[in-house]
């Protein structure tokens, strides 16, 4: 009885060693570490030429006279050599005023930057305060210090009548806006309602 326990011990001891020589042999695991070295290097290789890509982003954010920021975006794109900057797609904003307004921003691309909470928006952009509209080529939004700069094709409509012109400054706190034309000849265009 005794010796058919040692038989049966000894197979199952060169079962588990055939089993262990056969699945884990010597050049196996050298391959799977040349694999593993190449797919590190690749990935570094990767990660210096080519950008981060990111769907449904949302930053927020405040600064120091009691502005709050919601921005989010279909797509951002985070370039290797400039972290800080997040090139957007698909954008809308809210601005929120330490005074209770509300805006609101729209546009089909924009460049935010995380550090300072600044962005610069191109291309369809639309403004909308109450009843207030303005859309432009360009905005660009100075959080720290509370002001828009719309540019390239502005216009306006609101209650009190519409207008036309290459450039408006706003300032937020101040609900101050000057309006510019490029060209010293050139004049804004403006029509009161009545």
């Amino acid at each position: 009885m005794k010796k058919n326990r040692v038989i049966q011990f000894s197979l199952v001891i060169v079962i588990i060693l055939l089993f262990f020589t056969t699945y884990y042999s010597g050049d196996k695991d050298n391959i799977v570490d040349t694999n593993k070295n190449d797919s590190t290097e690749n990935t570094s290789k990767l990660t210096k030429e080519t950008n981060n890509i990111i769907e449904d982003v949302n930053y927020t954010g405040t600064n120091n006279r009691g502005t709050f920021f919601e921005l989010n975006a279909a797509i951002a794109e985070i370039k290797y050599d400039e972290p800080n900057l997040s090139l957007l797609q698909d954008v809308s904003v809210v601005i929120r005023l330490k005074n209770l307004r509300t805006i609101y921003i729209q546009s089909d691309k924009a460049v935010f930057n995380k550090m300072s909470n600044d962005c610069e928006f191109i291309g369809n952009v639309k403004i909308t305060e109450q009843d207030n509209v303005i859309t432009s080529d360009n905005l660009d939004f100075y959080n720290s210090k509370n002001f828009l700069q719309a540019y390239n094709n502005v216009e306006y409509s609101g209650m009190k009548g519409a207008l036309i012109a290459d450039k408006v400054d706003v300032d937020l706190l101040k609900n101050e806006a000057n309006v510019f034309m490029f060209k010293k000849n050139d004049k804004v265009k403006i029509k009161y309602n009545n």
